[in-house]
């Protein structure tokens, strides 16, 4: 066998697993990067946990909205099939230590953003994103992501509810 043959399928294999490490690196760095922001670095291990406990909270969301539209349907039918779009829409989902906020109104709203955003951050949260997508039918839809300033203290989800849906309501 020639020597020189064995030392150029090592370095291909050598080379093939560098770009496979290479291409690991970056999967996983998509997937961290799709988790909720999170305050320090995890270990691979603790990003797949973590990755695997958000994936199942939003499948259970899916199911709660379904069931929920599900419901809306059936009372609009009743209604006399006139869709029924109630709006302003609130959703607060808790997920470990970060707060997501989802808000779906109109362009007629008697409040801004800012106002979402004060109240987030005098009840302890400090926003890591925010969006505001405008939709067709002048619909707006917000999502903030937050985490709390401190982590022994928290945010209390249930004052954050209560004071966003006295703001939209």
């Amino acid at each position: 066998m020639d020597p020189a043959a064995g030392s150029s399928s090592r370095i291909d294999r050598t080379s093939v697993e560098r770009e496979r490490r290479t291409r690991f690196r970056q999967l996983f760095s998509h997937l961290y990067s799709l988790l909720p922001p999170q305050a320090a670095q995890m270990s691979t291990q603790k990003v797949l946990e973590r990755a695997t406990m958000y994936v199942n909270q939003l499948r259970n969301r899916v199911q709660e909205l379904k069931q929920k539209h599900s419901r809306l349907e059936e009372e609009s039918k009743e209604m006399g099939g006139q869709p029924s779009l109630a709006f302003p829409f609130l959703s607060i989902i808790e997920l470990d230590s970060t707060l997501e906020v989802n808000l779906i109104t109109g362009w007629n709203a008697k409040f801004q953003l800012s106002h979402i955003l004060k109240i987030l951050m005098e009840e302890g949260a400090q926003v890591v994103k925010a969006a505001a997508n405008h939709t067709a039918g002048d619909i707006i839809m917000y999502s903030i992501h937050c985490q709390p300033i401190s982590s022994r203290i928290g945010i209390a989800t249930s004052r954050v509810h209560e004071r966003l849906e006295n703001l939209v309501s």
